[in-house]
């Protein structure tokens, strides 16, 4: 699983420095979640990659049976923060792919040299350039790290103490519980990607929604709209 040590991204600080010219001048900035995309763990090959859901493609390796699979890590980069990272990967048994190799994770896009060229669709899943080769990867966010900043106005700060439990920093402190729904890629119905099953703020109406990316959430309430993007920092509840 990825590890953390807090980077900003060079993007990030230019959308904030973008917004706060706008605030200044008596004008607002629509901030828009970055994907940043998952990195550090196995990902298996879907057998159909016309077919929704993931179905195990066991055809790999030397005696053609095992999962076929590869393992990425990033290189000293903190794939929670940083939205462009090189990484590195091994035990890939895809057809054409070499043992080990090197690669590169920017947004949306994963590349691995000599073996996989494609893009995330959601953290727990990517798909090649031409839509052959479908990747799943079992996989949740950790939210105890950095502060949850809400894009609507900025002013909104959030931090777990796991991935259950956590506040809205305030005075006081507001107490938030999150349920999160994990992908499960290896069972016959899934899921096939962890979403956010319920988010409540202060015991009051729950919202659900998605990540985008590591370090993004997309939660709604009904009309409502809560965005969060996870920034460098820490504070506790």
């Amino acid at each position: 699983m990825p590890r953390t040590s807090i980077r900003p991204t060079r993007l990030a600080a230019t959308m904030l420095a973008v917004a706060a010219t706008l605030s200044a001048c008596g004008g607002g900035a629509l901030l828009v979640l970055g994907f940043i995309g998952s990195a550090g763990g196995s990902w298996f090959q879907d057998g159909d990659a016309t077919q929704p859901g993931f179905q195990v493609l066991s055809t790999c390796g030397a005696g053609g049976n095992d999962d076929c699979s590869f393992n990425i890590q990033p290189v000293n980069a903190d794939p929670l923060f940083t939205s462009a990272f090189d990484i590195t990967y091994n035990s890939a048994n895809l057809p054409g792919c070499p043992l080990t190799g090197t690669g590169r994770v920017d947004g949306r896009r994963l590349l691995l040299n000599g073996c996989f060229s494609g893009e995330y669709v959601n953290i727990n899943e990517a798909v090649s350039d031409d839509g052959k080769v479908r990747m799943f990867f079992n996989f949740k966010p950790p939210l105890n790290q950095g502060i949850w900043v809400e894009l609507q106005d900025g002013r909104r700060r959030f931090v777990f103490n796991d991935d259950s439990t956590g506040c809205e920093l305030g005075t006081p402190n507001v107490p938030v519980a999150v349920n999160l729904s994990l992908a499960n890629i290896f069972n016959a119905t899934g899921p096939f990607e962890t979403t956010i099953a319920s988010f409540s703020i202060g015991g009051g109406t729950p919202y659900s929604g998605k990540f985008v990316g590591v370090s993004g959430m997309r939660l709604t309430r009904g009309s409502e709209v809560l965005e969060l993007e996870r920034r460098q920092g820490s504070a506790s509840c």
